[in-house]
Parts: structure tokens; C-alpha cells; sequence
């Protein structure tokens, strides 16, 4: 399984302080409280999902919890309301992908060959084995298309209305109420001396953020219109960092440019501009409560759809510019 379907426990610390009283503990009791996590994916039809209790530790410090809190036996299951009918998921215990927190294989839920139906509401029931509810809620965004018209065909060009610091990317008919975001990937492929291929890839940075001196790089792009640039003065530093210090400028050859868009469902996009996720691999961190939409417990319920936009390089402007090949 891929390393951005991994799925990571919410874990829930019961800290509370009750009194200010000399000899009261501060440590509340800790009440029982369940949490979800799920994000529905348009680019994959394996959903997953974890579900998890509210721990406790011997002293203060949430750190010390060497056992993982995700919990077996709970029944998820997802209903259209427009047609009532009910999905259901299945534990597992992946031995393959071991929770690097605990050291123990991964425990979450998974539901196969599900396709998410765009534009439609999405329901969430969780029935965990003491009989707590816990539901919530999401609406799959509509699919979007590109617009050939006004999105670059190729690279270095044309340029689009004479914009020649960008690669210019343009969706049709997208809510301007949804958060779309973006990641740039060039992959690349090495000939060895003896002929073997490698394949590497890197991600080209959205923008570049100089502070005091201090330069920092934005790997994920977003924006509420329907359009974004991507900087050609970035996609060139990295085309010619891939090859510093080796001569052999020929022995590169370089695939289509890969960009993955993703346009956000109204709870991932609440919170992605708000700026409280604090990754962007689509898998479940540990949240704040105040994050939740989950009635009846803690976590989150969320959806977005996909698509993926390759762009070719032109030859010459590879051979001529950096030495390097196009990938056939």
C-alpha cells in the first residue's frame, strides 16, 4: 500500500485543569470519547479509515502512550442518502505497514473498489463495539476539466497572453467557494554508463518565501480561482540542480511534467484555509478537537476529486537549454 493511504490515529489527549486548589489534581476524569478519520478519495477506490479511543498515561505528558489507540470491531458505513444504499467496511491489521509511533502493524478500516459519485451527499455512521453513534457528513465536489484553451500545451510555450514567467494551468467550472491545490512533479530517468535506467522525481516548488534573509520553499500550490501558474524560473532551477556536478548532461532524459490537482470538499477546505492541516498527504495527523465534524465523537469526515494534467517538454528546448533528452 502506498505511503499516502497510510492512515495515523487521532490521538486525543484528556488533560483538563479543574481546580486551582492545593492537592486537587489537575488531571479531570477522562470520559469516554471516540474519534474518526476519513477522507474520501476520487483517485483511488480504496477507502480507509481509523477509528480510535481517548487514552490516558501514568503522568502528563501524552508522548508516553506506548500503546496504539485505534480500535478493532467498530462498523462503519457509508450511505447515499439519494439511494439508501449502505457500504460497509472491513477491519485490518496490515502487517506491511508497521505504525512507526508504537512498532506495531497497522490497524485501521478499509472499504475496496468504491468509486466516489461526484456532486453527490455522502454519509458517515460509526457504531463502535460499547454502542457509541458517532456520523458526519460530506459533499463530493463536482469533477472538473481542464481548459485546453488557456492551460500551456507544451514547455517552454507559446506563452499564453505573452506570460513568459509561468506555466499557466486554467480548470472550467470550479466553485469559487472550493479550495483547489496542486503539486508539480518532474520525473526524470539516468542512463547509466552500461545502459540500466533509473527513474527519480522530484517535486517543483510552488513558490519561493524569502524572509530575514531566510528562504523557505512551498511545495503545495492553492488557490480559489480557477487558475494557477506555475513559476518556469523554479521548474528551471530544479532542471539544473538534477544534474550539478555531473558532465554527462546527456545521459538525462526527462518525462511530461506531472501536475495533480485536487479540488477540496467544503470541510477540507474550511480547514486547509484556515490553515490547520499541517500536511498535505491527505492522511490523518493529530488534530486539535476544535477540528472535529464528527457528531457524537471527535475527527474528521472530508472527500475531493482528482485528475492529473501531464505536459510534454519540447525537444529543443530540453537539448538546448540543460543538454538533456525527452523521454520517448
Amino acid at each position: 500500500m502506498k505511503k499516502w493511504i497510510k492512515i495515523t490515529s487521532l490521538l486525543l489527549c484528556a488533560v483538563v485543569i479543574s481546580s486551582c486548589e492545593e492537592n486537587v489534581s489537575p488531571k479531570g476524569e477522562l470520559p469516554e470519547i471516540y474519534s474518526v478519520n476519513m477522507i474520501m478519495r476520487s483517485d483511488t477506490t480504496l477507502q480507509t479509515a481509523s477509528v480510535s479511543k481517548a487514552y490516558d498515561v501514568e503522568g502528563f505528558n501524552p508522548s508516553e502512550l506506548n500503546v496504539d489507540p485505534a480500535i478493532s470491531g467498530a462498523k462503519v458505513t457509508l450511505k447515499y442518502p439519494d439511494t439508501g444504499k449502505e457500504y460497509f467496511y472491513r477491519d485490518t491489521v496490515d502487517n506491511d505497514q508497521i505504525n512507526q509511533r508504537f512498532g506495531t502493524p497497522s490497524r485501521y478500516l478499509y472499504l475496496k473498489n468504491f468509486n466516489v459519485r461526484y456532486g453527490k451527499d455522502l454519509e458517515l455512521n460509526v457504531k463502535t463495539p460499547n454502542g457509541k453513534h458517532l456520523s458526519s457528513k460530506t459533499r463530493i465536489p463536482e469533477m472538473f476539466t481542464i481548459n485546453s484553451e488557456y492551460t500551456t500545451p507544451f514547455i517552454p510555450g507559446p506563452f499564453l497572453n505573452q506570460d513568459t514567467a509561468n506555466i499557466n494551468v486554467t480548470l472550467n467550472n470550479t466553485p469559487a467557494e472550493l479550495l483547489k491545490m496542486y503539486k508539480v512533479k518532474l520525473v526524470y530517468f539516468y542512463r547509466e554508463p552500461d545502459g540500466t535506467k533509473t527513474r527519480h522525481e522530484v517535486i517543483i516548488p510552488a513558490d519561493k518565501i524569502i524572509v530575514n534573509g531566510d528562504t523557505t520553499y512551498n511545495y503545495v500550490g492553492s488557490s480559489f480561482r480557477n487558475e494557477f501558474k506555475i513559476s518556469r524560473r523554479l521548474l528551471e532551477q530544479v532542471l539544473l540542480d538534477i544534474s550539478k556536478g555531473n558532465n554527462s548532461k546527456g545521459r538525462f532524459s526527462i518525462a511530461p511534467l506531472v501536475i495533480d490537482i485536487y479540488l477540496l470538499d467544503e470541510n477540507l477546505t474550511r480547514y486547509f484555509s484556515a490553515g490547520l492541516f499541517f500536511d498535505f498527504g491527505f492522511t490523518i495527523r493529530n488534530f486539535p478537537g476544535s477540528m472535529s465534524n464528527i457528531t457524537g465523537g471527535l475527527g474528521f469526515f472530508g472527500s475531493y476529486t482528482y485528475s492529473r494534467l501531464p505536459i510534454r517538454f519540447e525537444d529543443q528546448y530540453l537539448l538546448n537549454r540543460f543538454g538533456y533528452l525527452r523521454e520517448k
